[in-house]
């Protein structure tokens, strides 16, 4: 660790950028330092034994009080590369619980598929890539760094919803898996891993995003409370359950990118079953 663990601490101020903090007024800046939880986010990383690289996804759920249990890791080949497509319910600390598991198998050979937000998490900052899954343009993005990564020996982790889950009639959805881990597991030739995680957030941020869809917000105003919704975990023990590689080869033209993507969305779905937990898919 080249760096002090000073170097890592989030600055809120810094990620809005200094256009942004000459436009916004001083409460709204603590406002966003209050609900992204910056000193305890920073209380922990000055704890931490690993205060950057993998080690720092498990130092996180033990700050936080997190742990979990693993079904089905016997299903992977540790000499193939996958891309591992998984449910995303929470928005944010299945990728935290997933990068520790990772961290396990894997040493620090992985990379995570993330939004913006995760990705200015300094410690875990060269495991995360920042890309907006749920925008049509996403295979744009997927040039330079992304293509990269898929290029290298690096273990691929992908929410294909691009957005976590959200609640309608009582019942909590998981949005559309979009098709590009399809297309990309073609073109790289890497086996498609499903893997589900338990977890629901809670009725707090449904409330917020019903009334962002009935407000006919452009932006969720429930995701200002996604680290909230981190915070709240504590105590909580989460299932991960891996299913089996399906080889690339897989998908061929029997049916649509979107439809295979749709295919292994309901085989994750299926995983739940048996985990003592409701689906939350």
């Amino acid at each position: 660790m080249s760096k002090d663990r000073t170097d890592y601490l989030l600055d809120v101020e810094e990620v809005l950028g200094p256009k942004l903090m000459k436009k916004l007024p001083r409460f709204v800046v603590n406002f966003f330092k209050k609900r992204i939880h910056q000193d305890e986010i920073n209380d922990c990383i000055m704890k931490a034994e690993n205060y950057c690289g993998a080690g720092f996804f498990a130092e996180a759920l033990k700050y936080i009080d997190i742990t979990y249990k693993v079904r089905g890791q016997e299903n992977l080949d540790l000499s193939h590369k996958y891309i591992f497509a998984c449910n995303h319910p929470l928005g944010g600390p299945e990728a935290l619980i997933i990068g520790s598991l990772f961290h396990e198998i894997y040493g620090e050979v992985f990379k995570v598929l993330t939004n913006k937000l995760l990705a200015n998490m300094k410690p875990l900052k060269e495991f995360f890539v920042p890309v907006n899954v749920g925008k049509s343009n996403h295979s744009r993005e997927l040039s330079g760094m992304v293509n990269e990564m898929f290029l290298s020996d690096s273990q691929v982790l992908i929410f294909p919803a691009g957005v976590c889950a959200k609640e309608i009639d009582g019942k909590v959805i998981e949005f559309p898996w979009k098709k590009t881990f399809i297309t990309q597991s073609r073109k790289y030739e890497r086996d498609v891993v499903p893997i589900h995680i338990s977890g629901c957030n809670s009725r707090k941020y449904f409330r917020l995003s019903r009334l962002s869809r009935f407000l006919r917000l452009k932006f969720n105003i429930g995701m200002l409370y996604l680290v909230d919704e981190l915070f709240n975990k504590r105590g909580e023990e989460f299932i991960i359950t891996i299913g089996k590689p399906i080889p690339y080869s897989t998908f061929d033209k029997s049916k649509t990118d979107l439809q295979w993507a749709a295919e292994i969305k309901d085989m994750v779905k299926s995983l739940s079953e048996g985990n003592g937990r409701p689906s939350n898919m």
